[in-house]
């Protein structure tokens, strides 16, 4: 796309500039506001303007006959980040008023409307109520962009769609988010690409395709992050020739296998259909549709669950509930409801000598003021999850699990070993009373305390190693900012800890800074290794990027780092490596008599630098003894594999482990859960580790468990084999090996969703005389195998001399 004319060539060819000006849609105008003398950006390569700017461009794209104005806007799923959601979330985006961050960092702002993982990775659907069909000229939002944070980005896609009755409604623009190569083909209509360099900024987004409609509605897929402070609806002018809505595609606004409502309560289950497992007990979740417009938090609300006979809900479930008496022989259960979206965990297990009927089924009741809202029913499958038997050298942990809720879980420690994993999980900053998840408040022990040292001694006893989890520095820092609001630091120490930029005291911490915080931290956790004596500490250290920032601008620092004769890089990573090896060695000072491992979350040989202070060249073999790159990545096996092969072929040796997700910015099929830790441990990792518990639904331990139990029957190779390069004759494939002398592993995946799947495949040791498909006898001819993998499928092959 062509860069915008100045506005010398604007006035001079206005006429020509029009179709143009129409392809630009995220800085174009109204058709009313073309004969207006105005300076376009080209937002193709730059959001470039200010805060201030960004406004005024807002305003004037805006102008005109606003039909969507104190509108009430439907979503689903509703809004679920805590600090934009509040009960004017329906309004908010038609209020025609902006965020009240000056900075327009708007996932602050109550004002703004936002969600953390889009549900089910179907992204969120907004849709507003004209009340009557009305002439529609323009549709336009503003979405936060940047990457201030990796999560805070432009969606994926951007759709607007439209409706005369809210039942059959039609595509009327959809615009694919594009990468850097691919930029030259943005053209704002069907694809659009912005740069995101790391500071954040508002964007607007505009479909000028001008319909007779009642209902508007917006479908903005992100993975991540999603937040917007304002929608807009113009009403087309007397001239604008308008298109029937039969002229665009029909589109199917609601996801597939879910109800949906955009009025009252209503409680779905996060993942249909509705799994129980039968030998191991595993949780469930839910998921809130809340379009009441009521203060949930107020207690208005509730919902109520029936099960048949023959299952029942354990006490320890969340949020509380009770049971009621039943007419028809079922188990009734009526459960508060404060306003969160995600609802559990709830804990369902089978009673004993009560056969289950063949059509089983959930049924779900909102419950609005004392009246029912809305009810759903879902079919109920029992599941039997693959139990595994000990692998002894893979590393299998679900690291980011709290301690109360390892102790609640029922059956636990007899169990969790069967699921394959081989560690329990601990946070000791959250043993203190009173304490928030960064342990800062202070106060003496807890019983916590106490039981949370029982619990690890049981489960050393049964086998299981300890995860030793921790945030350093995050706790510091939030002890810093609780005692600078009580006024509790003094001048001398202040002036040796925070930032000094043109003579002023800044916001963040001065990276020479060694005071009485920070030895405090370090003596903080080393006790807490003292007393817990792990055998892996994960540490989850995110805090630094802006201290490393700002300290560049103080002088006491560039003293150090002119003396030093080093690029500004290379001296921050020195004193990020200084600061961490002080950590770790007090860390294994505290645990004399194990060789402990520890790992940097998201510290490896891709991720070179991380958060402009850790190098990972400066760290690894001698500070720390594992990569653990960060995969949240909604269900990629073929992103997992590539990252981990990468690091293994950096490093030579398999200490890797990475931190997959079950859900994290997004949920996915839960099969790929088995692909990951498939292409995990086949690519070169020791084990895996996962973030976090609240993701993981019943079959995302099915699969977990059954990519463990497939491997453990080869428990030589995975001591003795090693990643192999190979290939199929199948380019759109994807292949991994896994081999020692005697015996490999090929896993092949159609993760392309290729049409064609069909693959002939050389097994790398010849002859082989045993082969295995998915643990199953397949017969090789020549030492070959031919398979078909139809879209999003694949394959484990087993083989031997």
């Amino acid at each position: 796309m062509t860069r915008v004319p100045h506005n010398q060539f604007i006035r001079k060819n206005l006429k020509q500039l029009i179709l143009v000006w129409t392809c630009l849609l995220v800085c174009s105008y109204p058709f009313h506001l073309f004969a207006q003398e105005v300076t376009l950006q080209d937002w193709q390569y730059s959001p470039g303007q200010s805060v201030v700017e960004s406004r005024e461009k807002w305003t004037k794209l805006t102008a005109g006959e606003e039909l969507a104005r104190g509108k009430r806007v439907q979503f689903f799923p509703s809004p679920n980040y805590g600090l934009t959601s509040n009960e004017n979330d329906p309004y908010d985006l038609t209020d025609g008023t902006l965020s009240t961050s000056g900075s327009d960092r708007i996932w602050f702002d109550k004002n703004a409307v936002g969600w953390m993982a889009s549900a089910r990775g179907k992204g969120a659907l907004m849709v507003i109520d004209l009340g009557t069909e009305q002439p529609i000229g323009q549709i336009a939002i503003r979405l936060l962009g940047g990457k201030e944070q990796p999560v805070l980005a432009l969606p994926d896609s951007i759709e607007f769609l439209a409706s005369l009755d809210g039942e059959k409604y039609y595509s009327l623009q959809k615009m694919i988010k594009l990468g850097p190569g691919e930029k030259e083909q943005s053209d704002f209509r069907n694809s659009f690409y912005i740069p995101e360099d790391g500071k954040s900024f508002m964007a607007p987004f505009i479909c000028t395709e001008a319909v007779r409609a009642r209902y508007i509605a917006l479908r903005i897929v992100s993975p991540f992050g999603l937040f917007t402070d304002q929608v807009s609806v113009l009403k087309a002018t007397d001239s604008t020739s308008l298109k029937t809505l039969e002229s665009f595609p029909a589109a199917q606004i609601y996801p597939d296998g879910f109800q949906v409502f955009f009025d009252g309560l209503a409680v779905v289950p996060r993942q249909v259909p509705f799994v129980v497992t039968t030998n191991i007990t595993t949780p469930n979740w839910l998921l809130a549709q809340d379009n009441s417009g009521l203060n949930l938090s107020k207690k208005k609300a509730g919902f109520r669950i029936e099960l048949p006979k023959g299952l029942r809900i354990l006490s320890i479930s969340e949020p509380p509930f009770k049971k009621v008496p039943s007419q028809n022989g079922s188990n009734i259960y009526l459960f508060n409801y404060s306003g969160e979206n995600r609802i559990g965990p709830l804990w369902i297990e089978e009673e004993k000598n009560v056969s289950l009927p063949t059509n089983a089924k959930i049924t779900i009741t909102g419950i609005l003021e004392g009246k029912d809202s809305h009810t759903v029913s879902y079919p109920i499958h029992l599941v039997k999850i693959p139990e595994v038997p000990k692998i002894k050298n893979l590393d299998i942990s679900l690291a980011w699990l709290h301690d109360k809720t390892q102790q609640e879980w029922p059956h636990f420690l007899r169990d969790f070993h069967k699921m394959g994993f081989g560690y329990v999980s601990t946070f000791p900053r959250n043993y203190d009373a009173g304490k928030d998840d960064f342990g800062a408040s202070g106060g003496k022990w807890s019983i916590h305390k106490q039981e949370s040292i029982d619990f690890l001694r049981r489960a050393r006893q049964q086998g299981y190693g300890i995860v030793y989890n921790e945030s350093p520095f995050h706790v510091m820092w939030h002890k810093i900012e609780v005692d600078q609001k009580a006024g509790k630091i003094d001048d001398a120490e202040a002036q040796k800890l925070f930032t000094l930029i043109d003579g002023k005291r800044g916001s963040t911490m001065n990276i020479l800074y060694r005071g009485k915080y920070f030895q405090d931290e370090i003596k903080r956790i080393a006790n807490s290794a003292a007393l817990i004596q792990p055998d892996q500490v994960y540490l989850d250290i995110e805090l630094w990027a802006g201290h490393v920032r700002e300290s560049k601008k103080d002088p006491r620092v560039i003293s150090a780092w002119k003396k030093s004769g080093k690029t500004w890089e290379d001296f921050a990573t020195d004193v990020g490596a200084e600061i961490l090896d002080t950590l770790v060695k007090a860390i294994r000072q505290a645990v004399p008599d194990k060789k402990i491992t520890v790992g940097l979350y998201s510290n490896d040989p891709k991720n070179a630098i991380y958060t402009n202070f850790f190098e990972w060249k400066k760290l690894y073999p001698n500070i720390i003894d594992i990569a653990q790159p960060s995969l949240y990545i909604q269900g990629r096996p073929q992103v997992v594999a590539e990252r981990i092969r990468y690091d293994y072929d950096a490093m030579k040796q398999r200490q890797i482990i990475p931190w997959l997700s079950t859900g994290t910015y997004g949920e996915f099929d839960p099969v790929n859960t088995k692909a990951m830790v498939l292409e995990s441990i086949l690519n070169g990792a020791r084990g895996v580790t996962y973030y976090w518990f609240g993701d993981f639904d019943p079959m995302d331990f099915y699969y977990h468990s059954e990519a463990l139990a497939e491997l453990a029957p080869y428990q030589e190779l995975i001591k003795d084999g090693k990643p192999i390069p190979y290939k199929g004759d199948n380019p759109e494939l994807h292949y991994t090996a896994f081999a020692s002398n005697k015996e490999g592993m090929l896993l092949v995946g159609n993760y392309k969703n290729a049409v064609n799947g069909k693959v002939n495949l050389q097994l790398p040791l010849t002859p082989v005389k045993k082969v295995l498909l998915d643990g199953k006898p397949l017969v090789a001819k020549n030492n070959t195998v031919s398979l078909d993998l139809s879209p999003g499928k694949f394959c484990l092959i087993y083989f031997s001399k």
